[in-house]
């Protein structure tokens, strides 16, 4: 494929859930900080936030089919910073039980999405005779991006001093992975034209 594209497909691996794991390294301990108990962190974010994840990722699944790998990441990385705005603007307003509800179960659909668009992406840049193989190392890839850069989570929110600000940067950090993206918009239009002349 070319250096420039296989290194812009391995940097947008690396990059497309960064904003994500941002916030989720962050997420028990600002529900704590603004104001939530245990019991209502248990109850919204790990029960009901489980089912959610579950049926929003069936649904995901629906749409992904319908859009398409590169809308559907684009449309996944957009809904995932507007998730994230959704916890500056629970940061704003305080412990308001009905927005922790709605922020959940936004931020949980948004995931179920754009994993569901980023395992189909995935899947199509890997060769039928090592699939395997090469989902396995581009999986450890994003994965990979995800624990490392993320581990300065905790950094930033001590530096910043201000929960809205954190969460409008980690909604911000996933625009150089969509400008990837759209940049190699014409490479899996050609990717997918081949793999149907191939059937």
């Amino acid at each position: 494929n070319g250096a420039q594209v296989a290194l812009t497909l391995l940097l947008f691996v690396f990059l497309f859930k960064i904003g994500e794991a941002f916030l989720g390294r962050m997420s028990i301990v600002f529900y704590k900080e603004v104001g939530f108990s245990n019991e209502q962190i248990g109850d919204y974010s790990k029960l009901i936030g489980w089912g959610a994840t579950m049926l929003f990722t069936f649904i995901g699944s629906m749409f992904n089919v319908r859009f398409g790998i590169v809308k559907g990441l684009m449309i996944g990385g957009v809904a995932m910073a507007s998730s994230n705005l959704m916890f500056a603007w629970m940061a704003s307003v305080g412990p308001n039980e009905h927005l922790f509800l709605a922020t959940v179960l936004v931020d949980n659909f948004t995931t179920a999405f754009s994993t569901v668009a980023f395992v189909s992406f995935l899947t199509v840049l890997t060769g039928q005779a090592f699939s395997a193989t090469q989902y396995a190392l581009l999986a450890s890839l994003g994965n990979f991006g995800r624990t490392t850069l993320a581990s300065f989570s905790g950094e930033l929110v001590d530096y910043l001093n201000n929960w809205p600000l954190f969460f409008i940067i980690t909604a911000l950090m996933v625009i150089p992975s969509l400008i990837m993206l759209y940049s190699l918009r014409h490479y899996f239009h050609n990717l997918l034209e081949k793999a149907k002349d191939q059937r």
